[in-house]
């Protein structure tokens, strides 16, 4: 009879372990994810170079409390808003985490974009987040005044560095550049004169002066560099696009 007493507590305790763990499993919450394409990764047309950013192709990574990516069957925020929103989550802490791609050191026309939200999932609860993703480069356009291009044949070649790599521009060349954040921007000018035949090189610092003093450059700023003719100096005009 003591026996089937022993059973009988090991299988209730088997069943109140049960409820446990499925009250636990049951313990979950919805997240609604959206991505701020408005002011976060809209730049402003200043020049006819123009670079289309698609937040759909950004990749998505969702952490747990401990910095861990959650398993996920989604990659891209296309591929997530095609896996069905609100996502079903377990109750508990979360970062969610945008980006566009690698951040390349130099490039034409590829600006990069990150972002994070941290969040909490709540029992029953749908949690709506947006993740404001900001430029993470430096953005570099050229622009040549008529006096210029009258003296210097077109075959010339702009190089513009940030102390760590090299972009070359070249007549034909508008596109916008964009470079990981430096103190440290140049410009160098190499070509012939029409006029005289003779060799044309001079280079100068890239600076953003403002009131009379020289700013700090970071990310989200568009340095706008005006090159004239027989002035070593370039003129730079920088406005912050994010």
């Amino acid at each position: 009879m003591q026996k089937i007493h022993y059973i009988l507590l090991l299988f209730l305790a088997g069943i109140i372990i049960s409820c446990q763990q499925d009250e636990e499993i049951s313990a979950v919450g919805r997240l609604s994810l959206d991505m701020d394409t408005k002011n976060g990764t809209d730049i402003p047309v200043v020049l006819k170079s123009a670079v289309t950013v698609d937040v759909d192709t950004f990749h998505i990574v969702i952490k747990d409390a401990s910095g861990n990516p959650i398993k996920q069957n989604f990659d891209t925020f296309a591929e997530l808003k095609k896996e069905g929103m609100p996502l079903v989550l377990p109750v508990g802490s979360y970062t969610a985490e945008a980006s566009s791609g690698v951040l390349p050191e130099a490039a034409f026309d590829k600006p990069c974009y990150r972002g994070n939200k941290p969040f909490a999932i709540e029992e029953n609860t749908v949690t709506e987040i947006k993740i404001h993703c900001k430029h993470q480069s430096i953005k570099v356009s050229l622009k040549y005044t008529d006096n210029f291009l009258n003296m210097i044949n077109s075959d010339f070649k702009v190089s513009v560095t940030n102390s760590r790599a090299e972009l070359i521009f070249t007549e034909k060349e508008k596109r916008s550049a964009f470079f990981t954040v430096s103190q440290l921007f140049t410009v160098h000018v190499t070509g012939t004169s029409k006029e005289f035949g003779t060799r044309i090189d001079f280079a100068g610092d890239i600076k953003h002066i403002k009131d009379g003093a020289e700013q700090e450059l970071k990310a989200g700023d568009h340095l706008i560099v005006t090159l004239d003719a027989y002035k070593e100096s370039p003129i730079v005009k920088s406005i912050q696009v994010l």
